[in-house]
């Protein structure tokens, strides 16, 4: 009897343990080269609601007023587990456009969840986020993959004075496949395929309403 109960005692533990590393099987973490930044200014920390964390900050002149201005781009501090883009759930990473005051504090001008790419938004070959640049009026959103498969797409946006917003200015996407040269100087790379759609392609597009995300093409 007592064999009988040790028996069943063993096969209950067997199953739970069994049924608890399916569950750690179901949860995969995502590699990323976009981890968490220190913000150090108090003006900027205020815009980071609980549960998100900063993983990129740029400062720039956005408006054309003469005063730096900030982009924020935030992730969901579980993302690394809780992002299934796979089943078309992404843990999505809001981008705000924080304008510049003169007493050194800033104003939330608009926010969008659907500009930055999310994790495992590159699949296997890791997160594609690679960072943003300002320049005058001007900013751009970018993303590159560099491993078994290489690509890159610059999301630039320029700021209008008239409508007092920014619009999608151009979309530029880049996939490279490795050069079958024999030539020792040749480049290990070379573009197939090299889009770049513009206004004239896409219309008027506020920074607001673009979509990644979306299947759409231009």
């Amino acid at each position: 009897m007592k064999n009988h109960i040790l028996l069943l005692f063993l096969l209950f533990n067997i199953n739970l343990t069994f049924s608890q590393q399916k569950k750690v099987q179901k949860i995969k973490n995502h590699d990323t080269f976009n981890k968490t930044i220190n913000i150090t200014d108090k003006n900027l920390k205020s815009f980071i609601p609980k549960g998100y964390e900063a993983i990129a900050q740029k400062k720039g002149d956005l408006n054309l007023d003469k005063i730096d201005d900030c982009i924020l781009v935030l992730r969901k501090a579980t993302e690394e587990t809780t992002s299934n883009m796979n089943e078309s759930k992404p843990d999505k990473r809001p981008v705000l456009l924080l304008l510049g005051q003169k007493d050194g504090s800033y104003k939330l001008s608009c926010k969008n969840e659907n500009v930055a790419y999310c994790i495992d938004c590159g699949g296997v070959f890791g997160d594609p986020f690679n960072g943003i640049t300002i320049k005058n009026g001007f900013f751009s959103i970018e993303h590159k993959i560099a491993g078994g498969h290489h690509w890159e797409q610059i999301i630039t946006f320029k700021f209008n004075k008239a409508k007092n917003n920014w619009y999608l200015y151009k979309d530029h996407f880049i996939n490279y496949v490795f050069n079958a040269s024999n030539d020792p100087n040749a480049d290990a790379l070379i573009a197939d395929v090299d889009k770049l759609k513009t206004v004239k392609d896409f219309g008027e597009i506020s920074f607001q309403n673009f979509n990644i995300y979306s299947k759409k093409e231009y």
